[in-house]
């Protein structure tokens, strides 16, 4: 059908990163023809929008109708691409934008046409728009222009909430999952959200949607009545015919209300996945043969093409969320992950690796019999689950000890070679095994450590952990000086992490014999003007104290430094070269008062007894308007004096305040005996504490485990030397 001419239109075609444009006319092919009728015929005003006055991630927004008219192509790698670019830009990492509302209205005329293909992912996206408006509308408390279109998102997906009714029984299944999901989310009309969802779980037969509409009728039900849907999902974990939705029946209700539902819950969830995993009617996703497409769906294809055999994949996000519903449960959850982790199915023990590792990250515990259990999985036949097993190991420090041995052996086995294998999944499965293994303090690891030191390869989780391998210096001393010989000789190219490896491994170990190569770099680091690399030349010549004579010009100079961090890290590498205190003393008094007053009190701490003559500059810092100098003078005035001082005030406040600096708080109060015995309530009400300190300060990183552990060492000491003096 011929295409009447429209107007030349100039758009932004280029890739988020670099904009380039060009004149796109109606002659530019059959395809472009293609995508100009499908702009007439579906995306009516989608040129009568100026895009490249609106902004994404990546400044205007002049791509957004190519972006926009990929996911109506008939081509499944130009929609997912499509998907990929709205991803990484217009909703890039969640965030929403002006030109992300204007798609708004294109992207609910996609999931409605049945013509197109694919709207399954575009129907999960305006979800995942609404999620992201929703969370950050609500904060009222933000008053900036960024929240704006985060609010408008929200009021339009709001307003068309009821688009998504018919969507429930529409014949794509990805669609019918996203709109229960939207329904729960954006429905103000929640009795009627209920009966939509209910009523469509008596006609749905897949079991992915099954699941989807549970969950989100226990979304509705958390905004309004969770009893009765409780209840009704009760019914549902008994009375149903396939396993599988008696499963989700029982999670979901388990969310509702917990304390009705725990007891013998473990046994119920056990025998079901055993009845799942035993069930006919369910089938594995078709294998997906789209040709690989240069984006995140793409990679992720070629990575975990296992998980598509699995008929029941959908049993690890279940159990993901029952796990959550369990939080105040641990006994319950390890019942279900040892379970699990027998399973002769490797997903559903990689599935159990997961949350092992999420349960022991957030919650304290006794994890010694779940660690064997997972060390035993160091062994299995399939690479997933050894690779699986390892990762978990290699984050939870000392708690690893029961699998010491296990992981001894394959690290062993496999040989220090393996640090630089060819095969990367090779290689970082060996160095999560021989970091794990090295945090633990073993002999076991050194031929492996001393092969990556040599290799100078990835070694910044290994060298912190040198300290405790003094006995085996003279096996490290030999490559850490001949990658210091390397790497001085690439000065000339610039400072980077393999010279702050180096530095770290040498402070350490106290390896003095790499004075002359410390000395290089921080000589290139000052000629560089680099003050954050100047900071980490010196802390090694701390350490060195009296063998780092020959540097002491340098830091004389480096202590009339403008960075407060420099010239105190040069006073205290003097006082330990020289031994004279008086050196750090002028400077910590010259920076106390100031701004950089948080800085001076920490190195004014540091010095102990030898800290006395600052005590005068520092006791006024204790009514400071700044919390951080409060804190820091209190604490550096127990370190000098260890006397209460009025400094109990302050530790409480910061206490209460900041959770992850509880660990300095504990130390110091241990300091002061019986003279903190109004501490012990909260000591005790910390050791008490089910939830690791990550947890309770809402974040998601890894690392923090180790800090965790420490914290309760030392309130248990604080308790003992405080109870021990009253």
């Amino acid at each position: 059908m011929p295409v009447a001419p429209l107007p030349q239109v100039t758009w932004d075609t280029g890739d988020s990163a670099t904009a380039r444009h060009e004149r796109v006319t109606p002659a530019a092919g059959i395809g472009m023809s293609v995508r100009w009728c499908i702009v007439r015929v579906m995306f009516a005003g989608l040129l009568d929008i100026d895009w490249s006055s609106l902004e994404h991630a990546y400044g205007p927004a002049g791509d957004v109708p190519e972006i926009l008219l990929g996911f109506a192509s008939e081509d499944p790698c130009e929609r997912e691409i499509a998907l990929d670019r709205f991803l990484g830009a217009v909703h890039h990492q969640g965030d929403v934008y002006d030109s992300t509302v204007a798609c708004l209205p294109f992207l609910f005329e996609l999931i409605t046409d049945t013509s197109i293909a694919d709207r399954g992912p575009v129907a999960e996206l305006l979800v995942s728009i609404g999620e992201s408006a929703a969370a950050r509308d609500v904060d009222e408390s933000d008053m900036s222009e960024t929240r704006v279109p985060y609010a408008r998102a929200h009021l339009v997906i709001q307003d068309r909430a009821e688009d998504f009714v018919p969507l429930l029984a529409d014949r794509d299944a990805e669609v019918r999952s996203a709109a229960a999901a939207a329904l729960a989310l954006f429905s103000a009309d929640t009795e009627h959200a209920l009966a939509s969802l209910r009523g469509q779980l008596e006609s749905e037969s897949e079991i992915e949607c099954r699941i989807a509409l549970i969950r989100a009728t226990a979304d509705v039900a958390l905004r309004t009545d969770t009893s009765s849907v409780a209840d009704w999902l009760g019914r549902i974990a008994v009375d149903a015919d396939d396993p599988g939705t008696r499963l989700a029946a029982l999670v979901h209700a388990t969310r509702l209300a917990p304390q009705r539902w725990v007891d013998d819950l473990g046994a119920k969830t056990v025998a079901l996945l055993r009845e799942i995993s035993e069930f006919p009617g369910y089938a594995a996703a078709p294998p997906d043969d789209r040709p690989f497409t240069p984006t995140l769906f793409g990679i992720l294809r070629e990575l975990v093409p296992e998980q598509a055999a699995r008929a029941d994949v959908w049993t690890g996000d279940l159990l993901l969320v029952l796990d959550k519903a369990l939080t105040g449960h641990t006994d319950n959850r390890i019942a279900l992950l040892e379970h699990r982790l027998r399973d002769p199915d490797p997903g559903r023990r990689v599935d159990a690796l997961h949350l092992a590792d999420r349960l022991i990250q957030t919650r304290r515990g006794s994890f010694e019999h779940l660690i064997e259990m997972i060390d035993g999985r160091l062994r299995a036949p399939e690479r997933e689950v050894r690779h699986a097993a390892a990762e978990v190991l290699s984050d939870t420090y000392s708690l690893a000890a029961p699998a010491a041995d296990a992981l001894a052996e394959q690290v062993i086995s496999a040989g220090p070679e393996s640090w630089c294998h060819p095969d990367e999944e090779i290689q970082a499965h060996y160095r999560n095994m021989l970091c794990a293994l090295a945090r633990l303090g073993d002999a076991r690891a050194v031929p492996g450590m001393v092969a990556a030191l040599y290799s100078g390869d990835g070694t910044g989780r290994l060298v912190y952990r040198l300290g405790a391998y003094t006995a085996h210096r003279h096996e490290f001393v030999p490559a850490l000086l001949e990658q210091f010989a390397q790497t001085t000789r690439e000065l000339g190219s610039g400072y980077g992490s393999a010279h702050d490896n180096l530095l770290t491994a040498v402070r350490c170990l106290g390896v003095y014999e790499a004075l002359p190569d410390v000395t290089r770099i921080l000589d290139a680091a000052i000629r560089a003007e680099s003050d954050s690399h100047v900071y980490k030349a010196l802390y090694p010549l701390k350490y060195f104290g009296p063998a780092a004579a020959a540097a002491l010009p340098m830091v004389d100079e480096l202590m009339r430094s403008p960075n407060p961090c420099v010239s105190l890290r040069a006073a205290e590498t003097a006082w330990s070269i020289t031994g004279d205190s008086d050196l750090v003393v002028a400077v910590v008094r010259s920076r106390l008062g100031t701004e950089d007053s948080d800085q001076a009190a920490m190195v004014a701490g540091q010095m102990g007894e030898h800290g006395a003559p600052l005590v005068e500059s520092l006791l006024p810092l204790l009514a400071s308007d700044e919390i951080w100098d409060r804190v820091k003078a209190a604490e550096a005035l127990v370190r000098i004096t260890g006397e209460a001082v009025p400094v109990l005030p302050i530790f409480t406040a910061e206490w209460q305040e900041h959770t992850l600096g509880r660990g300095r708080i504990a130390e110091c109060v241990g300091m002061l005996g019986a003279a903190a015995e109004s501490f012990l309530p909260l000591l005790r009400k910390e050791l008490a504490e089910p939830r690791r300190l990550i947890a309770r300060a809402g974040l998601h990183m890894s690392g923090f485990l180790e800090e965790d552990e420490k914290l309760l060492t030392l309130c248990a000491s604080a308790i003992d030397r405080i109870t021990a003096q009253v």
